[in-house]
């Protein structure tokens, strides 16, 4: 995600492109809201205890919540006092001689969360803040009832975060940002020209250099939005589908053969590329692109035989298009040697697709 974040530092309006990108609809928008912006969300403009509590459900229930790791529940107040196998977790009022504050500042011998990177300085204070002020729990936390990982938690829109330099904040998910990099003690990147910002967001959006036509073109738009036009413009071309189609290609593993020594060819792959970078360039939302690769043939089970002609009727005809989709389970790697042993290879295919399922 990378080419996001450099337009993100460098463009003109800080995060037009991010809003416009991650929040059009298009595919890429809901890994780019899981990976970024959600965690993020969860943290700001909310009462101390409130905060406090998502702080730890985001950073430690995957371990101290219904696994209940060393004894510890953390989804309630109840569990936090007890604590775990090592005594009570919390001492209200005094947050530096507690175990939690300890553990996740790493200033005893316990280090939280293990093998990951450490809470940010802004989040151990605000852990700290609370304790001190008597470890109040929220009245309306319903985290006990909720699934211990973040991602399949019900939203709720929070309050926008204080940050210091209030002017260069132009839109809500600019705060957020400011808030991250002021933590830190960092600035924002300044504004890029608009000979650099074409060739920046162009290589992102399409993979390509602009053209020198192209850029004569921004160079010489003296409208205030000519940088969203440029967006739009490279949103709609079919290069931008041929160019973030392949990060979801490289996730389920597309190829145009089966790999190993024989390495045979798959005549028909190029089916499932196309329907790939179509999904992208027709704005096809996630959830709808999940269900037609996983599922398409039960969801839309048209007999498109039956049709009689050579023209198809437009629903039958959209609903093909759909079942294309699972032809991800069919350009996996395989070994020809399998097919001595039908079973084998019937149980390689099977856990290729769980695999496959599962990680992308």
């Amino acid at each position: 995600m990378t080419g996001f974040a450099t337009i993100l530092a460098v463009g003109r309006s800080p995060t037009y492109n991010y809003v416009r990108m991650v929040f059009s609809g298009r595919i890429l928008s809901a890994f780019i809201w899981a990976g970024v912006i959600a965690p993020a969300l969860a943290q700001a403009g909310e009462p101390l205890e409130k905060r406090a509590q998502q702080i730890l459900s985001v950073n430690c229930e995957a371990c101290h919540g219904q696994a209940r790791m060393s004894g510890l529940d953390i989804r309630d107040i109840g569990g936090i006092l007890r604590g775990g196998k090592r005594g009570p977790s919390v001492v209200p009022g005094n947050g530096s001689t507690s175990l939690l504050y300890q553990a996740i500042s790493q200033t005893g011998d316990l280090k939280m969360p293990p093998g990951k990177t450490p809470l940010s300085r802004a989040d151990v204070e605000t852990v700290r803040q609370w304790i001190d002020t008597g470890a109040k729990w929220p009245a309306t936390a319903v985290n006990s009832k909720e699934p211990a990982w973040w991602a399949f938690r019900t939203p709720r829109r929070p309050g926008l975060p204080e940050v210091g330099n209030k002017s260069w904040v132009r839109t809500p998910v600019d705060g957020f940002i400011l808030r991250k990099l002021e933590d830190q003690r960092l600035k924002p990147a300044p504004p890029a020209g608009k000979a650099t910002l074409i060739r920046r967001v162009t290589y992102d959006l399409t993979g390509l250099p602009p053209s020198p036509a192209e850029v004569a073109a921004f160079l010489g738009d003296p409208s205030p939005d000519s940088y969203e036009k440029l967006v739009e413009r490279l949103l709609a071309s079919k290069q931008y589908g041929e160019r973030w189609g392949r990060h979801w290609l490289d996730v389920v593993r597309y190829a145009d053969s089966t790999g190993h020594e024989s390495d045979l060819f798959y005549r028909n792959a190029w089916r499932y590329r196309d329907y790939v970078i179509q999904s992208f360039n027709s704005n096809k939302s996630y959830d709808r692109f999940v269900q037609e690769q996983i599922a398409a043939d039960e969801i839309w089970p048209d007999d498109n035989e039956l049709a009689g002609l050579y023209i198809l009727p437009k629903k039958k005809a959209e609903n093909l298009e759909r079942r294309i989709g699972t032809g991800m389970y069919t350009v996996g790697p395989l070994d020809p040697s399998s097919g001595l042993d039908g079973a084998q290879l019937r149980y390689e295919q099977l856990t290729d697709m769980a695999d496959t399922t599962g990680a992308a």
